[in-house]
């Protein structure tokens, strides 16, 4: 199965459950929006395990796969307790992060791209930080891990291949989705934004699970 085949048959799945998820939550039907929500993000861990099976290799024995696994978990744990949702969120990107440096060397753009992130993360939540209490470690934590993913994968197109691009987009498009999770749950954001940020989030998770598809045989 190509990539393209595979689009064709995720992409309308996603769009669908998408739909699905803010017209269960629109009517109040909030476990059952958790259901569609988790689903959505379940299709990224079927994506990667059958990608990385029909490449030869285990799924349970690769990071990238039990990164969508976590994050399929964290989603439904987001919604019951914050905190812990987070941190699993956090294991997730220790898994991706791990993938992410075993794609090519590692070098000073890494750890300037990482700095950079860092310090956005710290001034875009400049006035939240001091207001934090007993959550400031872990709030400081994540997005060390966070920037870590993204550092590595937006200089893999330059350093691994062209066809490493869904991939960095992917790494950013999950950055700036976490981040305006955590402005949305800090600072209370209106409704309006739910919307991006699902949709930043299931495209980073699609398009992460995309390089996986160039090493299946056609």
């Amino acid at each position: 199965m190509s990539l393209a085949l595979y689009s064709a048959l995720a992409l309308p799945l996603w769009a669908a459950l998408f739909a699905l998820y803010f017209i269960l939550r629109r009517t109040g039907l909030k476990k059952e929006s958790l259901i569609a929500k988790c689903a959505g993000s379940f299709l990224a861990v079927g994506s990667a395990g059958l990608a990385l099976y029909l490449a030869g290799k285990n799924p349970v024995t690769q990071p990238v796969f039990w990164f969508f696994v976590l994050c399929t978990g964290a989603d439904a744990l987001l919604e019951i307790s914050f905190v812990p949702g987070m941190l699993l969120f956090g294991g997730a990107h220790i898994c991706l992060v791990v993938w992410l440096w075993g794609l090519a060397p590692v070098g000073w753009e890494n750890l300037l791209l990482w700095v950079l992130a860092y310090a956005c993360t710290a001034w875009l939540f400049r006035k939240e930080l001091p207001t934090l209490g007993k959550l400031t470690l872990p709030f400081c934590l994540y997005p060390a891990l966070l920037g870590a993913s993204l550092a590595l994968g937006l200089t893999l197109p330059f350093t691994a291949g062209q066809t490493c691009w869904p991939l960095a987009i992917g790494t950013l498009s999950f950055f700036v989705s976490d981040m305006m999770v955590a402005k949305s749950q800090l600072s209370h954001l209106e409704d309006f934004w739910h919307k991006p940020i699902m949709a930043l989030y299931w495209g980073a998770l699609y398009l992460i699970a995309a390089p996986l598809w160039a090493g299946v045989p056609v």
